[in-house]
């Protein structure tokens, strides 16, 4: 991969990046975030998709668009947040277990938090969890009051780690005052919309997979109308995938 753009500046030429450790090292620079201060918190969402914009394959899942590039910098990226935050829907979809990050970026730790490894929050109202989840990795269940007692136990998530919430406002301050101020929020479309229409979204990042697939795939975005400006941060460009990060403008 190429570096094309940094901080919203061209650079003059484009800056090889490596897929080793090195390269690893400059991506998580280019990224890193300082929450804000006084107990508040960083929401990026990150997301693949695919040149007709497309979030999922024909198998009907993001692992299909997968590719080198965008396993690079979402291990980096991964290994960067306290916290991964994704919808119950995307999570029975997908393989959603374990979110380490890179090996050598674990040690010491680039979270701002400082934890060895990223907490799993997962947005649901009735607890239906698929028996991958690991309730001890930790594993964070957020759901609205009512829902509370029988979302929990049905997921098997421990009470102490359900968070009531709610608005998405009320799931990302719960988060921060645990110490999960880094968020990362992985979908699906309808959990980012909600954030978005919100304006609790930080960042929008993508991986476009250099491929078309058709079909009736959903947008990234999925919910209430919202009007929000965003400016180009940097820019990550490799044989398979574009790797962009936008700011709130």
């Amino acid at each position: 991969m190429h570096l094309l753009m940094r901080e919203g500046v061209l650079l003059p030429a484009p800056a090889p990046v490596t897929a080793d450790a090195e390269g690893a090292r400059l991506v998580a620079d280019l990224y890193a975030v300082t929450p804000p201060a006084a107990g508040g918190a960083h929401v990026r969402a990150m997301m693949n998709t695919t040149i007709d914009g497309a979030i999922v394959g024909s198998d009907g899942t993001s692992g299909t668009l997968r590719n080198p590039d965008d396993s690079f910098v979402f291990d980096v990226l991964r290994a960067l947040t306290d916290v991964v935050l994704v919808g119950a829907e995307t999570v029975r979809t997908e393989d959603y277990r374990r979110p380490l990050g890179r090996d050598d970026l674990l040690s010491p730790s680039l979270r701002p938090g400082g934890a060895g490894r990223p907490a799993l929050a997962i947005w649901s109202r009735s607890g239906e969890l698929p028996d991958t989840i690991e309730p001890d990795w930790p594993t964070y269940l957020i759901t609205p009051p009512g829902e509370a007692r029988r979302a929990a136990v049905r997921s098997g998530i421990p009470v102490e780690q359900v968070i009531l919430a709610e608005t998405p406002a009320a799931a990302v301050q719960s988060l921060a005052e645990r110490g999960l101020r880094a968020i990362q929020a992985e979908g699906g479309p309808a959990a980012l919309g909600r954030l978005a229409a919100a304006g609790l979204l930080d960042e929008l990042c993508f991986s476009t997979t250099h491929r078309s697939v058709g079909g009736d795939s959903s947008r990234v975005l999925r919910g209430a109308s919202h009007e929000q400006d965003w400016d180009l941060s940097s820019l990550l460009v490799g044989k398979h995938a574009t790797i962009s990060r936008h700011v709130r403008g």
